[in-house]
């Protein structure tokens, strides 16, 4: 495993609004932007977002291929909302989550298979996973990667703990940053609501990049980009505009996130590989 600092990690300002919005019953399970099908319309707020979310874990599922009586790992599982659904399309299966954030893990805690599944939640970093070597036959990990310390780290420990052949699925922002803005303002804004995010451009290679090695087989990628964009309808609040400072660290970084997804500096990834066997 590798080694970590011990200090507290710090925790985004946007799950601190989440959690509370949880609690008062105003969001459901799901901590991510949704999937909108070409054909489908942005609008009916808010089932319109729970619903395009629970289509975005849908897609991750099938490109998962998850199999009744297996062992599946979701890394930064947020509230649970993955692992419910996949605990409604297979059985007698071991669904194990983890987050380092206890709060969520507390939500997560609240949930109880309906399908003859076996569901666990542990506290951990995802760059330090604490799992025997091969122990999962499927890890996810679904729009949370740009948060943690390293993407080459975490998909180092994803690859350790996975059986041979295992199916790892991940998402992943890949932004490009604009040549006419000042990368400090950038970064001092996506952070300020959305950080940690120890590397917003990609420079050590977004996830796409670093899953092209020997270590993974059958990479497979989605563009999901258009049918991500339309989250913002629910994300940005309504009375946001870019002419002027929302003051809230997450609306301002939830806005910029929205510029750069709508003016082609982000690229929003599905991606799934194979294990290769450990030499």
């Amino acid at each position: 495993m590798n080694d970590q600092a011990t200090t507290s990690p710090r925790l985004p300002v946007y799950f601190d609004r989440m959690i509370d919005a949880f609690h008062a019953g105003h969001a459901g399970r799901h901590a991510h932007l949704g999937h909108w099908h070409p054909s489908t319309s942005a609008t009916d707020r808010p089932t319109g977002l729970a619903a395009a979310q629970e289509t975005l874990n849908d897609e991750l599922i099938r490109m998962g291929n998850v199999q009744n009586g297996t062992r599946v790992l979701d890394v930064a599982c947020g509230f649970g909302g993955l692992i419910q659904q996949l605990d409604a399309s297979v059985t007698d299966s071991e669904l194990h989550g983890v987050n380092i954030d206890d709060r969520q893990l507390d939500i997560c805690q609240q949930l109880r298979s309906n399908n003859d599944n076996v569901l666990r939640w542990q506290e951990a970093d995802a760059c330090d996973l604490p799992f025997a070597d091969e122990t999962f036959d499927t890890v996810f990990c679904v729009e949370a990667m740009f948060h943690f310390s390293s993407r080459k780290r975490f998909l180092d420990e994803a690859h350790r703990i996975m059986m041979s052949g295992g199916t790892l699925v991940v998402t992943d922002f890949a932004m490009r940053r604009p040549a006419t803005l000042p990368a400090f303002c950038l970064e001092a804004v996506l952070c300020d609501g959305y950080g940690p995010w120890p590397d917003p451009w990609c420079s050590h290679g977004t996830a796409l990049q670093l899953l092209e090695s020997p270590a993974w087989l059958d990479l497979q990628h989605v563009d999901a980009t258009s049918q991500t964009l339309p989250s913002y309808h629910y994300i940005v609040p309504s009375d946001c505009d870019m002419n002027h400072d929302p003051v809230d660290p997450a609306a301002r970084s939830a806005m910029l996130l929205q510029w750069l997804h709508t003016n082609g500096h982000l690229r929003y990834d599905y991606l799934s590989a194979v294990a290769r066997e450990s030499q």
